[in-house]
């Protein structure tokens, strides 16, 4: 193992040997190889254009609607029911543990709060209204039972 003396040099500087074509510049040679540069080289007329003004860019338009539409809301409340249907199987095949169905459970709580947060679109529709509040509640009483234990007596 070698040990290195902190007071010595590792390497000094001026025994460099310089890369090749390399050569060494004197003090206020670089002014005069750059003016030489600049003087040399051809500028080419640049064109202007006007800026565009503010006001000829158009604002922003989006097409967002308000309230979800109807079609939303029937595609929620039809994935919820199927959900709730796959969930009634696995509790009738008895093969099925509650650890296979406690993700179907968490996949009705989360169908259900995004059902939740987009009934305001059944405000105008009486039997709409009726149906996703009529799902809302089977989805909460099942989701309910099982997480109490219910479904651990039988």
């Amino acid at each position: 193992m070698e040990i290195i003396d902190p007071n010595k040099p590792i390497l000094n500087p001026s025994t460099q040997v310089k890369a090749d074509g390399q050569t060494k510049v004197k003090k206020g040679e670089f002014d005069a190889i750059f003016k030489k540069t600049v003087d040399s080289t051809e500028f080419k007329r640049l064109r202007t254009e006007s800026a565009t003004f503010l006001s000829d860019i158009r604002p922003a338009q989006f097409s967002a609607e308000s309230l979800p539409s109807e079609k939303l809301l029937v595609d929620r409340v039809q994935g919820l029911i199927d959900t709730m249907g796959i969930y009634q199987q696995k509790l009738i095949d008895s093969g099925a543990t509650l650890k296979d169905i406690q993700p179907l459970v968490q996949k009705m709580a989360a169908e259900s709060d995004a059902l939740r947060a987009t009934s305001n679109a059944a405000e105008g529709q009486k039997s709409m209204k009726t149906i996703v509040n009529h799902s809302l509640t089977l989805a909460s009483m099942e989701i309910a039972k099982f997480n109490s234990g219910y479904y651990n007596e039988g």
